[in-house]
């Protein structure tokens, strides 16, 4: 485990990855919001996981020392990808990854001051075993009364393509039946248009199994898929979050989120 705090521009060596924190500005302004984000470059053959990990893992976790009123958001996810292991379906990510979140500069900060920042990321990393690891890693940005983007501001924005957004109030339901789930996205052609490609990830966990979802668009426009129920499956929430990934003509994917209402037996 890494117990040095580096420079924001130096990849640490950790097992099987090298990490960093890095920020889509090198100067900030007081009250401003901005972007820094854990890069991890992967070994061959080695992957962490997504905010749902699917049938086995752990989500990373960020634990962010921030200064006297500076706040931090959550993790904002990109789309993963599925990985099979052992037999097992997980959700997560390999290669090259950029995990994001938004921090605000205490309104208060002065210019010609420094905004200084330390973030605790801890993971799992897995090849056909697993294994904990984490680094602690410093930012240290100048205050200034006018903000400049970095030179990582490219890769930010690149993140943020594939980080799922929330249509406004979508309509659609999920529920159970005898052994799955279904689920109906109403008016889905109008976000999915352009897909060649369509997939389905289960934010809510421990809901349906981990393997890919079949999900296909009526001539009605909605999106529909039906998938067996995880074996871990207890009762329907209220609601279930999922995530819906389109990749268009270009090879470039976009991402929704979508939270509906659910039971236990419902037909459309």
């Amino acid at each position: 485990m890494a117990s040095s705090i580096p420079r924001a521009s130096a990849m640490t060596p950790t097992l099987h990855a090298r990490v960093a924190l890095v920020a889509d500005h090198a100067t900030v302004a007081p009250g401003q919001s901005f972007k820094a984000g854990l890069r991890i470059d992967h070994d061959r053959g080695w992957h962490t996981y997504w905010a749902n990990p699917g049938d086995s893992g752990l989500a990373t976790r960020f634990d962010w020392t921030l200064p006297e009123g500076a706040s931090a958001g959550a993790i904002e996810w990109p789309l993963p990808e599925r990985l099979a292991a052992a037999g097992l379906t997980n959700f997560g990510y390999s290669d090259a990854l950029l995990l994001p979140a938004t921090l605000r500069v205490p309104a208060t900060a002065a210019p010609g001051s420094r905004f200084r920042a330390t973030l605790r990321a801890r993971w799992l990393i897995c090849e056909e075993t697993c294994i904990p690891d984490e680094a602690t890693l410093a930012l240290d940005l100048p205050v200034a009364a006018t903000a400049r983007p970095s030179s990582e501001a490219a890769a930010f924005a690149d993140a943020a393509a594939r980080v799922p957004v929330a249509p406004h109030a979508p309509s659609g339901h999920s529920w159970r039946d005898a052994t799955h789930v279904a689920t109906q996205i109403d008016d889905a052609d109008a976000m999915l248009r352009g897909a060649t490609r369509i997939e389905v990830f289960p934010l809510t966990p421990q809901i349906v199994t981990s393997t890919r979802i079949e999900a296909r668009l009526g001539p009605d426009g909605a999106l529909r898929f039906r998938h067996p129920a995880s074996e871990y499956f207890d009762r329907m929430p209220a609601r279930v979050d999922w995530v819906i990934g389109a990749q268009g003509e270009d090879g470039r994917w976009r991402a929704l989120q979508l939270s509906l209402p659910a039971d236990d037996a419902r037909t459309p």
